[in-house]
């Protein structure tokens, strides 16, 4: 499964209880590829994201990130979703904290985990060997607590200054409008370094002036190569963008192909008849 995709998708399926709502979807993504997911509420679009980093469990199938199953039980899906950015219809951001905070938070949390995890390790090589001939080698702690703080707020100004918000380091995110707040979760998923990012319908919780300076955003990090993955109603941003579109309903991947082929040329009946409604 590794070959050029970072994403393949066998077989996926999802129940909530007796209703299904994802029904055996295939699909295969490659690195660098933009893929923009349209199709009526309530087709599935959003559960298919959120099983592509098992926010959602899934109920059948696989998912192979980086060659690795997440839909496996025995796999620890915390260590890969540290390579799979997510930004919210709704921000998601930590009230309680300064947008620096914010953007620090899962780099810091993430580095200090490990350099725990190798401090433990390291403990108990240090006792084993006494009693070894052949002793094992330490682990190599390269960071210490205080590089690793300041390492993460480097990156989260370089990451404001970026958007135009670094004058918004310190306050919080009750005093930011939606646009802002929006630019600051995308920048926060940047800060992780993702192989790729999901995005949940990124506009839909934004007043139509506050749209396009998201929408900007996204087409910058595109520009650079970054794999998305983005659930839109945004039909402009789909054709502008995206390397590929699929159209959903019902639970199923009805028609996919370049924006051309979907929205000059659509193929199936119930795209055809969901194009006409949006455009």
């Amino acid at each position: 499964m590794k070959d050029n995709n970072i994403i393949s998708v066998r077989g996926l399926k999802k129940s909530f209880k007796k209703l299904e709502v994802l029904k055996g979807i295939d699909l295969d993504i490659k690195k660098g590829e933009k893929i923009a997911i349209i199709g009526p509420s309530g087709c599935g679009k959003s559960t298919f994201l959120r099983c592509l980093n098992c926010m959602e469990d899934p109920s059948g199938g696989s998912i192979y990130f980086d060659g690795v199953d997440i839909a496996d039980q025995r796999v620890d899906i915390n260590v890969h979703r540290e390579h799979i950015g997510m930004v919210f219809q709704q921000f998601n951001l930590f009230n309680n904290k300064t947008i620096i905070e914010n953007i620090m938070l899962a780099p810091v949390s993430l580095k200090l985990k490990k350099l725990r995890r190798a401090k433990v390790k390291n403990a108990l090589r240090k006792f084993v060997n006494i009693f070894r001939k052949n002793k094992k080698e330490l682990i190599s702690v390269l960071q210490t607590k205080a590089e690793i703080v300041e390492e993460a707020r480097e990156t989260a100004v370089a990451l404001l200054t970026r958007i135009g918000l670094l004058d918004k380091a310190d306050v919080y995110p009750s005093t930011l409008s939606g646009g802002q707040k929006q630019r600051v979760a995308i920048v926060r998923a940047l800060a992780m370094n993702p192989h790729v990012i999901l995005f949940d319908e990124p506009t839909s919780a934004l007043d139509p002036e506050m749209v396009g300076e998201v929408l900007d955003l996204i087409k910058e990090v595109a520009g650079e190569g970054m794999t998305m993955v983005i659930v839109t109603h945004e039909m402009g941003f789909a054709r502008e963008v995206a390397s590929r579109v699929l159209f959903m309903d019902n639970g199923i991947i009805a028609e996919e192909g370049t924006p051309k082929d979907i929205f000059d040329n659509p193929k199936n009946p119930r795209t055809i008849q969901f194009l006409k409604a949006v455009l």
